[in-house]
């Protein structure tokens, strides 16, 4: 067979598919609904209309709008996780839209949205693994996060009651996140054992060794 027309076959089809994701991306953003936090639970409700389509296009809809963001998450990356392993995690992704002056605390309690990664999609923000109690911890801990940064990504991964396992972010401008769940996370590195073996479990180390040296900004 030609190399060349393989080449040629293949950059044609990524140029399809990049068509394909803008317009789809296009479309569901000019259908997309206000809703509140409290009320957003996955990609279909941060995008409702996605409900009206067929269930694979459910799938391939909620991979096309988050594909870039998960890339920046080495281990949910295209590197370890094929289309179909990345699509089932971002089914259960969530865009979230806060306004300046918002709060938002990642733990265990039911007070919170729960522990995931946060990639920010637009905006800006101060941010701090563990628990921040007086100004001058915040002070000590948290750090400036924005476009493109991934919070969390390491800390997603320590066991329950870890102390550097509960985040914060405190929104300085409008700020629109991708957030990934925790459960999709874990759900992903159990399929997937190269993704943990090879990528995942250094950021879990990561995580703890540099709490344990003082240092709180791991990511």
């Amino acid at each position: 067979s030609d190399p060349t027309k393989a080449n040629y076959a293949c950059e044609q089809e990524m140029y399809d598919t990049d068509i394909f994701a803008k317009r789809l991306k296009n479309f569901i953003h000019s259908q997309k609904l206000t809703h509140k936090l409290s009320a957003t639970n996955d990609m279909s409700e941060s995008f409702p209309v996605i409900n009206s389509l067929s269930p694979e296009m459910q799938r391939v809809s909620c991979f096309m709008l988050v594909r870039e963001h998960l890339e920046l998450v080495p281990y949910l990356s295209s590197r370890f996780l094929s289309m179909h392993e990345r699509s089932r995690v971002a089914k259960e992704c969530m865009v979230l839209d806060f306004p300046p002056g918002e709060t938002i605390r990642m733990s265990e309690d039911d007070s919170s949205i729960g522990r995931g990664i946060f990639v920010m999609i637009r905006g800006t923000a101060f941010a701090a693994h563990g628990s921040v109690k007086s100004f001058s911890q915040r002070r000590k801990k948290a750090f400036v996060i924005t476009v493109g940064h991934v919070f969390g990504a390491g800390e997603v991964l320590l066991s329950e009651g870890n102390v550097q396992s509960e985040g914060r972010i405190e929104v300085i401008s409008f700020t629109r996140v991708l957030f990934i769940p925790r459960r999709a996370v874990l759900a992903a590195l159990e399929r997937n054992q190269k993704a943990w073996k090879d990528c995942a479990r250094w950021k879990y180390l990561l995580a703890i060794t540099t709490h344990l040296n003082g240092n709180d900004k791991a990511t």
